[in-house]
């Protein structure tokens, strides 16, 4: 690799006789160097000439210094590698331009390496899609997250800013512009959606700042618009009312116990029967429960052990281990063994039945064939019971059919024929509902709307809910049963008590209303209002005065034992007290003293 220093001065040049140049004998000027790129014979020919300049060294050595480092970090790339030692060549100029030094050996060495970019002068684009390759450890949903932020918001709002340059003003105007334009998505973008983009955002430059990319995080103050956690609610008449009303349902909700149960009654004879009664009970995740084996179950002691949970990438499915100290184990109820023992017999008899093409995945929960369940398919399993307990077609029967068909003047018979499907039909016309013969929630709600909800299973009798809830519904179960909040979150495998008491409980209205009455009756009351009813806490009832004081007879003995009534006290002090308002009180306190001194 060719190299020279050189001094430089205003003094005209000289030369040897051989013609080469000679350094001026006088001290001044400064020296400089100069350094040709190494290129390939194919490199010099469409590259032509590459050569990196350098002066202002003070003395040659200096010079030659600066030299040795230049010629280092050109011999990085291979000898046929003529565009990694261009690409060098142009950020040794870069930084010479903008920084008035050579870049780092070391990081420009890894970075060569690994391939990333090399120049300090990158776009936003340019570093989000470097930051996003250089995350080789994230989860494949969590990678998926990042990279649908970068590819659909980020790059095409911030893609051109350069690095160095981006302020919290380009952030913000490009937050306002991704909520303006959700006008013309199919998916809004919501403050808990833009929060996520936003956090992309600023993990990438912190690593940004790390790696001294820029000096500080635009991104640090950005003020978002407010985005709470929705916290889920319970099922009560008021909101299946509004629901059944008007279509308006809760983003999170969970059942009441009575709801709970009727949806197990109703599954109660589902291929899945076991996995969502594990769900309500002890409240595994959708994965983490399709993810569980039969090695991870003792029902003998009662311990069921979490330790991969199967998710859902696109549409493919991976096994992996679960969310951040969320592996660990979880207490079972007999009950719940004994329907995990029974599910475990008639998966027996299904294997039994498949033979040589049984597939032994050792999953608890699996398909006929044995081969694991779809999260998908589970949600839309659940989806699907759910729908069609709330639907009366041809074929159904029951105490609502009958309802039904005495609504609509049809001969109550209980069951669900062509006959009534003509007169549900008929009144959906009337009505302006979707014509299908069917009585769905909101048909049975027209038909009923002083009295839709009754004591038996009717459309609308189940509200929905998604597969989640029920870990949330868990939750709230376990505290109403009176667990602890520890047991609880214990039980959820939750890393905080305060996401299992923000997130994950709601309060049944039975166990709000025995905390008001428990609340009054530690309260006692002498006096009570003749409108409270004769059900209000004992607390609260009139209660006899207690007699307080000595008693008159105590009192009376203790007088006894003092003077004879009407004996004034010989003690002066006493005596001077009534005198003090008299100016010759003090003569007489005088005299008292002697008098009672001669005495």
């Amino acid at each position: 690799m060719k190299g020279t220093t050189y001094k430089r001065c205003k003094c005209p040049p000289r030369y040897s006789a051989s013609g080469k140049r000679l350094a001026c004998p006088k001290k001044h000027g400064s020296w400089a160097l100069v350094v040709d790129v190494p290129l390939s014979e194919t490199g010099r020919q469409s590259q032509r000439r590459q050569q990196i300049t350098r002066s202002g060294f003070a003395t040659r050595d200096a010079a030659g210094a600066e030299l040795q480092r230049i010629i280092a970090l050109l011999q990085m790339p291979a000898v046929d590698d003529d565009a990694g030692r261009i690409q060098i060549a142009a950020v040794i100029r870069e930084y010479y331009k903008r920084y008035d030094q050579l870049p780092d050996y070391d990081d420009i060495r890894r970075r060569f390496a690994a391939g990333m970019a090399l120049s300090r002068s990158q776009s936003t684009g340019e570093w989000l899609d470097e930051w996003l390759a250089s995350k080789r450890a994230l989860a494949r949903n969590t990678y998926r997250s990042y990279e649908s932020h970068i590819r659909l918001y980020l790059r095409p709002q911030l893609g051109h800013v350069p690095l160095e340059k981006l302020r919290p003003v380009h952030i913000g105007a490009a937050y306002d512009q991704i909520m303006a334009d959700n006008e013309t998505r199919a998916r809004p973008i919501g403050p808990a959606s833009l929060k996520l983009i936003h956090a992309t955002l600023r993990a990438s430059l912190n690593d940004a700042v790390d790696q001294e990319r820029i000096e500080r995080n635009p991104a640090e103050n950005i003020e978002l618009p407010a985005s709470k956690r929705p916290k889920a609610v319970v099922w009560t008449r008021e909101r299946v009312l509004r629901w059944l009303a008007t279509g308006e349902r809760p983003k999170v909700a969970v059942w009441t116990p009575r709801q709970t149960g009727a949806f197990l009654d109703l599954a109660t004879g589902d291929r899945l029967y076991a996995y969502y009664h594990l769900l309500v009970f002890r409240g595994p995740r959708r994965g983490e429960g399709l993810g569980l084996k039969w090695s991870d179950l003792d029902l003998h002691e009662r311990v069921m052990t979490i330790r991969e949970q199967i998710v859902q990438v696109g549409w493919e499915t991976e096994t992996t281990t679960p969310k951040s100290d969320s592996d660990g184990e979880v207490a079972l109820d007999s009950v719940t063994v004994a329907i995990l023992q029974a599910h475990r017999h008639q998966q027996l008899q299904e294997r039994a039945a498949w033979g040589a093409a049984w597939i032994d995945t050792g999953h608890v929960f699996t398909r006929e064939n044995g081969v694991e369940i779809h999260p998908d398919y589970a949600s839309r399993h659940f989806r699907r019971l759910i729908e069609q307990a709330n639907k009366l077609h041809p074929g159904s029967q029951g105490p609502a059919v009958r309802d039904v068909q005495v609504r609509l003047d049809v001969a109550p018979t209980g069951s669900y024929g062509s006959d009534t499907a003509t007169a549900v039909r008929r009144f959906q016309r009337t009505v302006g509902l979707k014509v299908n013969g069917v009585v769905d929630p909101s048909t049975w709600y027209q038909l009923f709307p002083d009295d839709p909800l009754r004591d038996y299973p009717h459309p609308g009798y189940l509200p929905p809910i998604r597969l989640h809830d029920l870990r949330h519904g868990a939750a709230t179960l376990a505290l109403a049963a009176g667990s602890d909040m520890k047991v609880t979150s214990a039980m959820l495998r939750h890393s905080s008590i305060k996401i299992t008491a923000d997130t994950y409980t709601s309060v049944l209205p039975e166990v709000a209303r025995e905390a008001a009455e428990a609340l009054v009756r530690i309260v006692p009351r002498q006096v009570v209002s003749e409108d409270v009813s004769d059900d209000v806490s004992t607390s609260l009832a009139r209660r006899p005065k207690k007699r307080t004081g000595r008693s008159p007879r105590r009192r009376i003995a203790q007088f006894r034992r003092g003077a004879p009534p009407g004996t004034r006290t010989p003690d002066p002090l006493i005596k001077s007290q009534r005198a003090t308002a008299k100016p010759d009180a003090g003569r007489r306190l005088g005299m008292s003293l002697r008098v009672t001194s001669s005495a």
